[in-house]
């Protein structure tokens, strides 16, 4: 197969934002399992549910603020990682 300059340009840019566009889908994922653990450690559909439960003394305070608050950045890394990949679809 023959390979024009213009095809050598191209190819890497695709293969870069292929690759970007995967490894944020990988990270979404990841993050969206931690969140989901932890949430269903405590019967949650949210980490702001965690926080009233330990609030009305239903869990005890340790582990699960801490756990609240590992759910809050993963709920939050999410959110940052679906704005990255919005950039990479509009720079398509």
């Amino acid at each position: 197969m023959q390979t024009t300059s213009e095809e050598s340009i191209i190819i890497p840019h695709i293969g870069g934002i292929e690759t970007e566009t995967l490894l944020i889908l990988s990270k979404i994922s990841e993050q969206k399992e931690y969140l989901n653990y932890i949430l269903k450690k405590y019967g949650s559909e949210k980490p702001q549910d965690i926080e009233k439960r330990i609030e009305c003394g239903e869990i005890e305070e340790h582990p699960a603020y801490e756990d609240y608050l590992s759910a809050l950045s993963y709920e939050q890394n999410i959110k940052d990682l679906k704005k990255l990949l919005g950039g990479i679809v509009k720079r398509l």
